[in-house]
C-alpha cells in the first residue's frame, strides 16, 4: 500500500514572446492531450482559463473530483481570512487557540510547512481511513502537537500542518471546518459545487476536497489572478523559501517571474486498487492559468512532463 499526497517544484520558465491567446489555449489542449496519451491517462481533463475566463474545457471539466493536496489551498486562504479580519495573526499559536500543544507553533509556521512536525503521520494512516467521512483532524492533531519536534524553521511538507490549521479554524469559529472554509475560501469565489469527498473526505483540510476541474479554476483564479487578493504573493510573514527561487505561501509554491507572479501546485493520491488520482493547478503570468485533473497514480517525472509541456506552450519555447 502506497499513500502519497504529493507536492510539486518545478519551474516554471521565462521564455519569449508569446502566442496569440487562441493559439494557446489550443496548444494546451493539445499537448495535455498528448501527455495524457503518453502516460496513459484513463480519463483526464483540463481547464484552461484566460483573464478569468474559460477557453477551453475538456469534457469531463464539470465532474467532480479528488482535489487531492490542491485542498491546501482552500484550508490556507480560509485561515487567512481569520488574520485579515484580526482574530489571528501570522504569530497565532496552535496552543492559544486548541489549549494544548507546544507553545511555538503559528500559524505561519503551519502554513509554510516549517513547524518541525515531523514524521508525516497520516501517510500510514489513510489507508484505514479511506471511503470514510468521519473526520480525522483531531487525531491528526493530538498526534503531532504531542510529539517532538524536528526541524523546526526549515521547510519539510506535511500534511499534519493542514490537519492542525484545519482543527484550529473549527475551534476558533465554533463551526464545522467545511462550514466555515466554503463561506470564507469558496463563496468568493463563487464556488458552490464543491463538498468533501466521500473517499477522502476525513481528510479534508489537506486533502479530502472533491470538485469539478472547472471550480477549483475559479476559486484558484479568484485568489491568486491579477485581480486577486494574492495576486501579489502571500502575505511575507506566511511564505517561506524552499530553494530555486521559489516560495511555498497559502497552499501554493510561487515564484516571481518578471512583473508576475507565478502559482503552482500537484496533488497525488496513490492507494492501488483503491483510489489513484491527482491533480494540478497552475497560473502564469497573472494571465494564464490551467488546472488539470488525472485518474492514475502518476510518479514525479510524468508531473515534470505535464509541467514542461504546458510551460513551452505559455511561453512559446
Amino acid at each position: 500500500m502506497k499513500s502519497l499526497l504529493i507536492a510539486a517544484l518545478w519551474a516554471l520558465f521565462v521564455g519569449a514572446a508569446t502566442a496569440q491567446p487562441a493559439d494557446t489555449a489550443v496548444g494546451l489542449q493539445a499537448a495535455f492531450d498528448r501527455w495524457s496519451q503518453a502516460h496513459q491517462i484513463p480519463t483526464p481533463g483540463l481547464v484552461v482559463m484566460h483573464k478569468g475566463a474559460v477557453v477551453s474545457a475538456s469534457r469531463n471539466a464539470d465532474t467532480p473530483v479528488e482535489m487531492a493536496s490542491l485542498s491546501k489551498a482552500i484550508t490556507a486562504v480560509c485561515a487567512a481570512s481569520l488574520i485579515d479580519e484580526g482574530l489571528w495573526n501570522a504569530q497565532t499559536t496552535s496552543a492559544e487557540v486548541l489549549g494544548f500543544g507546544h507553545d511555538g507553533i503559528t500559524v505561519a509556521d503551519l502554513i509554510g510547512h516549517h513547524s518541525g512536525l515531523m514524521p508525516d503521520s497520516t501517510q500510514g494512516l489513510t489507508a484505514m481511513w479511506v471511503t470514510s467521512t468521519v473526520p480525522r483532524k483531531r487525531i491528526v492533531t493530538e498526534t503531532a502537537l504531542n510529539r517532538r519536534r524536528d526541524g523546526a524553521g526549515t521547510y519539510q511538507y506535511n500534511n499534519e500542518n493542514y490537519a492542525v490549521l484545519g482543527e484550529m479554524i473549527e475551534v476558533a469559529l465554533g463551526v464545522s471546518y467545511e462550514q466555515a472554509c466554503q463561506q470564507r475560501a469558496l463563496d468568493p469565489a463563487g464556488v458552490q459545487g464543491a463538498r468533501a469527498s466521500d473517499v477522502m473526505g476525513g481528510m479534508l483540510p489537506w486533502g479530502g476536497w472533491k470538485m469539478s476541474a472547472r471550480e477549483y479554476a475559479r476559486f484558484h483564479y479568484h485568489w491568486f489572478g491579477p485581480q486577486g487578493a494574492y495576486a501579489k504573493g502571500a502575505p511575507a510573514a506566511l511564505r517561506v523559501d524552499v530553494g530555486g527561487g521559489a516560495q511555498y505561501g497559502l497552499g501554493m509554491f510561487e515564484r516571481r517571474v518578471a512583473v508576475h507572479r507565478n502559482f503552482w501546485h500537484f496533488g497525488l493520491w496513490c492507494l492501488p486498487f483503491r483510489l489513484d488520482a491527482g491533480a494540478y493547478a497552475v497560473i502564469w503570468k497573472g494571465e494564464w492559468s490551467a488546472v488539470a485533473v488525472y485518474d492514475k497514480c502518476i510518479d514525479w517525472d510524468a508531473m515534470r512532463a505535464l509541467d514542461t509541456a504546458l510551460v513551452e506552450v505559455v511561453y512559446d519555447r
